[in-house]
């Protein structure tokens, strides 16, 4: 059984120490906790810890130069920080010096610290892992070094190409370039399908003068194996005359629901060398194409709220950013909607709180089908909700929140003590020459309070009152 992840805990307020100690020693976690920035710093120098909790204001080292200074000390250890106080300037300076996360005291519950620790100990054996696996390519290419000099060079290349961040297309059309240039070919392709059927993808490399009918035939019989292939069934092996050419090569790379066939051919056999140095770049593939998939996910429960799916507040404002910045350089309009709940407390302390889940769950499901795919829905914390609208003026901006807000208040959820039926309260702002994205913020969530005031169950845009209760 492995050892208990280590937790260093530094905050200068004994209740929350010792409440924080227990939450997360009843988690299996080893907790070491201390008062002050200096105590933390010695407890680094003498242990390695797994994650780092800190307070912002701690007394001997702030928060930010404790970060800096374990980061130069323990740069494998993942830290979070969490102040009393909201503050931007802070929060960007933590992440730019390598902070996993920067939390809020007052909006702190002990599930969700629970689901920020799971991700950033995740991300961290994450990254070990991936250096882990470098290394062994590493060790992998000296050994070939020794055997065949040549091949060496081909296999670094793709080692190198694969440990930098990749998208799917640049993952496979490195892997399709590095392989036609390793073995000669006369036609190469590859088919993938991922998880997600709008991820798809299909790429070929042929010689120059090869007559389209065995193009064809290879796209072909390519895509007949990869099917079988898909649907688990086994790939008959054909005769040289059934084949669009006389000798082929070809292999799988899976990754959970992800597949990718790559499959080339040429007149004359295939060396020994040549099938076993394919083998191996399509191992290194599907090795890339796994740590591409685990990113992907974890990328996405860091960017995501964990009971509705939509974007998280942090999401939004790096989105919001790249947003006012697409409108200005293009001079096109956009718009913000910010929703809230009406009488959410009374549905929770009525109901109870998973009821109230439900309730927040089915909103954000509805306003994620009913806006545009180009539009972007956020959860913006508790029971407030914002949708960026790019390239919209704010008058349809606020007869798609009119919409929204009619069908909203018209839903019924039927749960086992009663059916419940809820309304929201929309602020509308569009962005302005002189405005920039927080201004933009402050005047919907204005508008939205303006909306809360006339009644509730109200749409309201920069100056004017639209809906009805």
């Amino acid at each position: 059984m492995a050892d208990p992840e280590k937790i260093l805990l530094a905050d200068d307020e004994p209740q929350i120490l010792a409440l924080l100690s227990e939450f997360l020693g009843n988690r299996g976690y080893t907790v070491r906790a201390v008062a002050d920035g200096r105590e933390a710093l010695k407890a680094v120098q003498e242990e390695e810890f797994h994650l780092a909790l800190l307070d912002l204001g701690l007394p001997g080292f702030s928060g930010l130069e404790l970060l800096s200074r374990i980061k130069e000390q323990a740069p494998h250890t993942e830290v979070i920080l969490f102040t009393g106080h909201a503050g931007m300037d802070s929060a960007l300076q933590a992440l730019r010096l390598g902070a996993y996360d920067y939390l809020l005291k007052s909006e702190l519950r002990l599930d969700n610290l629970q689901a920020v620790v799971v991700r950033a100990l995740e991300r961290r054996r994450l990254d070990l892992s991936n250096r882990e696996l470098l290394a062994n390519l590493r060790r992998a290419q000296q050994e070939l070094s020794r055997q065949r000099a040549q091949d060496l060079s081909r296999v670094r290349r793709l080692c190198e190409a694969l440990a930098v961040p990749l998208t799917w297309e640049q993952l496979f059309h490195g892997l399709l370039n590095l392989i036609w240039e390793s073995i000669p070919f006369k036609v190469l392709g590859l088919e993938f399908r991922g998880a997600h059927k709008e991820l798809s993808l299909e790429a070929f490399h042929r010689q120059p003068g090869l007559n389209e009918d065995t193009v064809d035939r290879t796209k072909a019989w390519l895509k007949e194996r990869f099917r079988l292939a898909a649907e688990g069934l086994p790939d008959p092996a054909a005769p040289p005359a059934e084949r669009p050419l006389p000798e082929v090569l070809a292999a799988e790379a899976r990754a959970g629901e992800s597949l990718a066939l790559v499959a080339g051919g040429r007149d004359i056999p295939f060396t020994p060398e040549e099938a076993e140095l394919f083998r191996i770049l399509i191992l290194q593939g599907e090795a890339a194409l796994k740590n591409l998939e685990l990113f992907e996910e974890i990328k996405s429960l860091a960017i995501r709220d964990g009971l509705t799916g939509l974007f998280n507040y942090r999401h939004f404002w790096e989105l919001l950013a790249h947003e006012v910045e697409q409108s200005r350089r293009y001079q096109t309009h956009l718009a913000l909607l910010f929703l809230d709940l009406d009488n959410f407390k009374i549905i929770n302390d009525a109901l109870g709180h998973s009821r109230g889940d439900v309730v927040l769950k089915t909103l954000a499901d509805y306003l994620r089908t009913a806006l545009r795919h180009a539009d972007v829905v956020c959860r913006y914390g508790g029971e407030e909700f914002v949708a960026l609208l790019p390239k919209t003026p704010v008058d349809q901006a606020v007869k798609l929140a009119e919409r929204l807000r009619q069908k909203i208040s018209e839903m019924t959820i039927p749960l086992p003590e009663q059916d419940v039926q809820f309304t929201v309260s929309i602020g509308v702002a569009g962005l302005t020459p002189e405005m920039d994205g927080e201004a933009l913020v402050e005047a919907a969530d204005a508008a939205m309070y303006r909306a809360k005031r006339a009644g509730k169950n109200q749409v309201c845009g920069p100056d004017a009152t639209l809906g009805q209760t």
